[in-house]
This record gives C-alpha cells, sequence and structure tokens, in this order.
C-alpha cells in the first residue's frame, strides 16, 4: 500500500506554489483604487454648470463645456477598470495582471510623492534654498576641486598610497561642501517645514500611501519566478519602464492638449464663455471660396460679393473679370504667404547649404572652425538674432541698404547711371515677406549644411576614383555620381525645409514689433495665434491649426509620394 501511494504521489502533477501574501495585497489596494476613482468619476459627471465649489480647477473645468467634463470622468473612470483587470488576473496567476498592478502602483507613488513634496512646502522653499546658494556662489567651487582631487588619485598607481588618499580628500571634501551649502541654503528652516507639515493628517495620508504603493511595487517586481515570467518579457516592461517618463510627459502636455484642440475646434469656444458645439462652421468660414462674375469693370469688386465674403483677387477673362472672394480672406493671403515663404526658402537654404558643404568636405586648412561657425545660426535664439537683423534692415542707418549704396555708387562711377533704390525692407509691401525669407534662411542653411555634409562623407570615395579613372571631370561626376547619391539626403533637407516653411512664426514676430504686423508678412501660423490670444477666438483659432495640420500632412505626403521612384536607396 506504501508502495502504490508513494508512485502515485510520483505520478500526479506539482501543486502550483502558494499564492504570495503580497498578491492578495495588490488585489486589495485595486479594489480601494477602483472605489475611489468609480467615486470621483461619479462626482464628476454630476458637475453643472453653476456648481457652487471653490475650487479653481473645477471652475475651470466646467467653463471648457460639458464633452470635456465627460471626457475627464472617463479618464478618472480608466484606472478602475484597469485595477480590476489586474485583480481579475492576478488571482489567476496571469503576468498580465502584475504588470497591469505595477502600472497602478508606480502611478500611486508618483501622485504619493509629488503631494508629499507639495504639503512639505518644497515647491515654496526650493527658491528660498537657490537664493542662499546664489547669493554664496563660491561655495561651490569645492564640488570641482573635489572631483579634480578625485580624478587625479585614479591617476597614480595602485602600489602607491597616495591614490587612495587623494580620493579620499576628494570625497570628504564634496561632503563637507555639500553640507556647508545646505546650511547656508537654509536646509534646516526646510526641515522644520517638513516637521511641521505633518501637524496636518493629510500629510500623513499622503506618507503612508507613499510606502504602501512603493512597498508593493517593490514586492511585485521580485514575483517574476512565481508568475513565470520569461526573459523577453523581463526586457520588454524594464524598457517600458525606461520609455515611461517621455510616455507620461507626452499624453499630458501634448495629447491632452492637442485632444482639447480638436474638441474645440467644433466649437465656438472664447473668453468668457462655455463653449457651444457648433459642428463644422469654422472649418466652413475658414475653407469658404466663391467665384463672382463682375460685368461691370468699373465696379468695385466688393459688389457682387455676398454678404460675409471679402475679394481675394480678380482674373480677367476675355474682357469679363471673374472675381475670387472668400469668407475669412485673411487667412487665404497668409496661406499665400506661407506657401511662398516656402517657395523662397527651399532654394535659398537648400543651394548654398549645399555649396558650403562640399567647400567643408574638402581638406581645407581651419575646416572644423568653419563648421561650427556656419553652424551658430541654428542655435542662436530668434528674438536676439531678429534684433540685429532688424537694424540690418534699417532704410536709414542699416548696412543692408549702405551696401547697396556703396555698390550703386560704384558703378555709377565707372559709367553706370543707377538709382539708389533705398529698399523698405520692413515696410514695403513686396519686400517684407523676402526680409523674412532671407532672416529663416541665413538660420537654416548651417542645419542643411550639416546634414549634405553628413550625405557627403557617407558617399565611398571609391566612386570618385573609378569616375577619375573613366576620365570624368568635377561637373560630371558631381552631376553623375554625387546628386545621386546625395538624393536620400536632399529629400530630407527639403522635407524639414518645407515643414520649418510652413510653421514659420519666431521670424515675423519677432521681426515686427507693432501690432498688427504687415500683412504681407502675415503668415498662417502667424495668422493663428492672433485669432487665438488676441481675438481670443480660441475655437476658430483650434480649427486654423487642424487645417494648418492637414496641409502639412498632404504636402509631405505628396513630397514622399514623387520622391519614392526617385531617391537613391542603395
Amino acid at each position: 500500500m506504501t508502495t502504490i501511494d508513494s508512485a502515485l504521489r510520483r505520478a500526479a502533477p506539482p501543486s502550483p506554489p502558494q499564492m504570495p501574501i503580497v498578491v492578495y495585497a495588490s488585489v486589495v489596494a485595486n479594489i480601494i483604487i477602483a472605489v475611489v476613482c468609480v467615486l470621483l468619476a461619479i462626482s464628476i459627471f454630476n458637475l453643472q454648470e453653476g456648481t457652487a465649489d471653490s475650487s479653481t480647477a473645477v471652475q475651470q473645468l466646467l467653463r471648457l463645456g460639458r464633452p470635456v467634463v465627460v471626457f475627464v470622468g472617463l479618464i478618472v473612470l480608466t484606472p478602475a477598470l484597469i485595477a480590476v483587470f489586474s485583480s481579475i488576473q492576478l488571482l489567476r496567476r496571469n503576468i498580465s495582471g502584475r504588470y497591469a498592478a505595477l502600472v497602478l502602483q508606480g502611478l500611486g507613488l508618483v501622485f504619493s510623492v509629488v503631494a508629499l513634496i507639495h504639503l512639505w512646502g518644497f515647491f515654496n522653499s526650493f527658491e528660498t534654498i537657490v537664493d542662499g546658494i546664489v547669493q554664496n556662489p563660491w561655495l561651490l567651487l569645492g564640488i570641482p576641486i573635489a572631483y579634480a582631487l578625485f580624478w587625479l588619485g585614479g591617476r597614480f598607481s595602485k602600489t602607491t598610497s597616495w591614490g587612495s588618499r587623494l580620493e579620499t580628500a576628494g570625497i570628504l571634501l564634496g561632503m563637507a561642501t555639500l553640507i556647508v551649502v545646505l546650511f547656508v541654503a537654509n536646509i534646516l528652516t526646510f526641515a522644520n517645514n517638513i516637521l511641521s507639515a505633518y501637524s496636518n493628517p493629510a500629510t500623513w495620508i499622503a506618507t503612508v500611501l507613499a510606502f504602501v504603493f512603493g512597498f508593493l511595487a517593490w514586492r511585485l517586481l521580485h514575483l517574476g519566478q512565481f508568475f513565470r515570467e520569461t526573459q523577453d518579457q523581463l526586457v520588454a516592461w524594464q524598457g517600458w519602464l525606461m520609455l515611461s517618463p517621455n510616455i507620461i510627459g507626452f499624453m499630458i502636455f501634448f495629447a491632452g492638449p492637442l485632444l482639447l484642440s480638436f474638441y474645440l475646434s467644433f466649437t465656438n469656444n472664447t473668453v468668457g464663455r462655455v463653449p457651444d458645439f457648433i459642428g463644422v462652421q469654422n472649418y466652413t468660414d475658414i475653407l469658404s471660396l466663391e467665384l463672382k462674375w463682375l460685368d461691370d469693370p468699373q465696379a468695385a469688386p466688393q459688389s457682387v460679393m455676398t454678404f460675409g465674403f471679402s475679394p481675394l483677387g480678380e482674373i480677367n477673362l476675355g474682357g469679363r473679370v471673374l472675381v475670387i472672394g472668400a469668407k475669412d480672406a485673411l487667412f487665404w493671403i497668409s496661406l499665400r504667404n506661407t506657401i511662398l515663404f516656402c517657395l523662397l526658402l527651399v532654394p535659398l537654404s537648400v543651394l548654398p547649404a549645399l555649396g558650403l558643404a562640399m567647400v567643408l568636405n574638402s581638406k581645407l586648412p581651419g575646416v572644423n572652425f568653419f563648421r561650427a561657425v556656419y553652424f551658430l545660426p541654428s542655435v542662436a535664439a530668434v528674438v536676439g538674432t531678429a534684433l540685429i537683423w532688424r537694424w540690418l534692415y534699417d532704410p536709414t542707418i542699416g548696412f543692408i541698404n549702405y551696401g547697396i549704396s556703396q555698390l550703386v555708387n560704384f558703378l555709377n562711377s565707372i559709367g553706370f547711371q543707377l538709382a539708389d533704390p533705398q529698399i523698405e525692407w520692413l515696410t514695403g509691401p513686396g519686400v517684407v515677406l523676402l526680409s523674412i525669407v532671407i532672416l529663416s534662411a541665413w538660420q537654416v542653411i548651417g542645419f542643411n549644411t550639416v546634414l549634405f555634409l553628413a550625405g557627403l562623407q557617407g558617399i565611398s570615395r571609391e566612386l570618385y576614383e573609378a569616375s577619375s579613372i573613366d576620365g570624368a571631370n568635377r561637373w560630371e561626376t558631381f552631376l553623375f555620381i554625387t546628386l545621386p547619391m546625395l538624393a536620400p539626403t536632399t529629400f530630407f533637407v527639403i522635407i524639414t525645409t518645407v515643414i520649418t516653411g510652413l510653421q514659420v512664426f519666431n521670424e515675423p514676430y519677432a521681426l515686427f514689433p507693432s501690432r498688427p504686423i504687415p500683412e504681407n508678412a502675415t503668415t498662417s501660423v502667424f495668422y493663428l495665434y492672433r485669432e487665438g490670444f488676441f481675438s481670443f477666438n480660441f475655437g476658430y483659432a483650434s480649427a486654423i491649426a487642424w487645417v494648418l495640420f492637414a496641409l502639412i500632412f498632404l504636402m509631405t505626403l505628396a513630397q514622399f509620394r514623387l520622391q519614392r521612384s526617385n531617391a537613391y536607396e542603395g
């Protein structure tokens, strides 16, 4: 009988390991999170206009309209759904439940720590700490000295004791410097603020939550073997953990505002008004055009326009005048300016950049210095450079008009009869857009040069050697080897330059200090800015933003389609 029992025991499958207590604790935490999120979501759904609440955040949320309130409620409800899913999967010993629990506990830890730091008064004390350090900056010299001692100690041979002595001295000096700096920065006052903050029960709650979430997350991290986690799964969640700060920042500061702007583009949102949903009215107002025949050439074009439309231009067709009108004429004018800006920017920033890259790719003395010099405009602040260019563009004392005047005087002295144009760069209707293009091209050339230089250095020297053996001259080498091999780089440079041109805003904003800026200098993004932050038509400005996004997307897609058959991809 004993032999039979032992044989049956050996044949039976092994019993699963006992469920760790931390799994049950995580399930309890998930239930609490789900209940809190459901109650909070219900309270958000029940918010109505005119709700008596002293919270500024609640009032601002209500001003965005009912759809936004519902959306925020659904977002708050999402952790509850994740908590329910995690609890079920944890009890089933499924690893997906562990990952979901880690996400919830990680977010809970982050929110608890942020709340705890706020309750400690860190954000208010931080300014005092920084002021104390700024008032005594010489104390910080101990840090580089300590690092120098530690570095110098590492250079000594291991057979002598001087190396370890210097390293120890560096560590002690660094610690002493840190302690002195903290005392000078009133760290004791901050510590006293922390202790006094615990008279508030909320501080104790935040502290306990931080410890609980941190402990649960830490224990769950060590249960990979219990959930039969593979090496690939381990590497995957560690990678997502490294990406999580970027993902969270993207969701909060980019994806959230992006969705809000998309919603506002279908409303009449403005200052002091709860937005009303108006459908595609903003988009129709932006894109509406009409064509009218003007039978009397002496009549004003506005006379044939429908009410609310303004004339954009006229086309003379065999004695009859076709008038083109738009509901939002300034949008179409700004769009025309933007397209002209791109058409001028591409050749003025791509061709010189290619020429500079060819020169900088050669073995000239001091070539590294010139590479840095040509790239400097790309990293210079637009506002600062615009101030300099505004002075250069001055029609009276600017160097550009002075140089033109000197050239004209020289040509006239050798027999030409030329008039000094005295160009009004920032006020002349025909040149204000060109002045913006020149400034923008000057800034973009350096960046494009670096890209072309990288592409040139990626071309094999064997191709040039083979072409020289075949008797090709420099022009033929450039035309039949360099340009085809640079096709992918050229495509990328043109794409980025066009996108830069379609998004131009900084240059007209900084170059023209007075408002409104000239109509011929108004670009699409600047018009969006004017509608949103001067006229406070946030819904209309959001619609303009999405129209521009569609335009940039379609133009980029078209360039990809056109380039696909021509680009070198070897």
